[in-house]
């Protein structure tokens, strides 16, 4: 379930850089390549995660891969391949959550009005750092990935994942070599996860006027994701991507949801990325 509250829809903004990469000048570091990615465009999400209301954020980025092995950046946090093969990686993740203002505020990056408060009262959930990792698996134009992050200080202290399959066809964009990816995707979540992001206790439901509600976890969501990456030259590219997701399980059957938000969640963005 990627929603602009993690930020983690930014994921689809960076397919293979390296792909288009390759022929740039290449920096070193400890004997490995350097590709630098600069990144911007517009991001559209729920306001939260649930939310029935959609904003539109400016969103920018850097990142940086060194070698075919780490990846650096501003939104995405650090990866990093700790064995890789032919067809399967493995690796390890540190990511971060922005975690949920229950009042949300104006900022410079949002683009469309501030949300009304649709969960006022139920608190503010602080920002958290995640750490985990990941397998994908690829055959041919298929790719198949697990995530796996826990909470390690902040918000929640809970278990979160992601299970993604996505298919890559090259195809010719706009007079360019470019790659088209459709998938479907699904996320899961431990007890602690679906407590803080869904649970309304006796106090909160009476500052929110929102039902009581004890949520488990399990399986959150499932949908379907599609991206276009489109190079414009040797060193700039646009990525356009969207995602369906369904509510499901206990999350969906929050008072949060069923009284103040939707059970689907629609993500979908524009970036232009520079790479050197």
């Amino acid at each position: 379930m990627k929603t602009i509250t993690t930020l983690t829809a930014t994921l689809l903004a960076h397919l293979p850089v390296s792909v288009f990469a390759q022929d740039t000048t290449e920096d070193t570091f400890a004997g490995h390549d350097i590709y630098f990615t600069v990144s911007g465009g517009l991001v559209s999400a729920p306001s939260f995660l649930g939310s029935g209301e959609t904003t539109t954020y400016a969103i920018p980025n850097i990142s940086v891969a060194i070698g075919d092995r780490l990846s650096i950046s501003l939104l995405e946090g650090v990866s990093y391949d700790v064995y890789k093969s032919n067809n399967l990686t493995a690796g390890a993740v540190l990511t971060y959550d922005f975690g949920r203002e229950d009042t949300p505020s104006n900022h410079p990056l949002l683009l469309s009005g501030v949300a009304s408060s649709e969960i006022a009262g139920l608190g503010d959930i602080e920002e958290t750092a995640e750490f985990g990792g990941y397998i994908e698996y690829t055959y041919g134009n298929l790719q198949a990935s697990i995530a796996v992050r826990k909470g390690v200080d902040g918000g929640h202290a809970g278990i979160v994942g992601d299970v993604d399959v996505t298919y890559n066809a090259a195809v010719e964009l706009f007079g360019a070599q470019s790659v088209l990816s459709i998938g479907p995707s699904a996320s899961f979540s431990d007890d602690r996860y679906a407590s803080t992001f869904f649970d309304v206790s006796a106090a909160q439901s009476a500052a929110s006027g929102i039902s009581e509600y004890d949520a488990g976890g399990g399986l959150m969501s499932y949908g379907v994701h599609a991206s276009a990456y489109v190079p414009l030259n040797e060193h700039v590219a646009l990525v356009g991507f969207a995602e369906f997701d369904q509510l499901t399980g206990d999350v969906r059957d929050s008072s949060i949801v069923q009284e103040r938000g939707s059970e689907e969640q629609v993500t979908a963005g524009l970036m232009i990325n520079y790479t050197f």
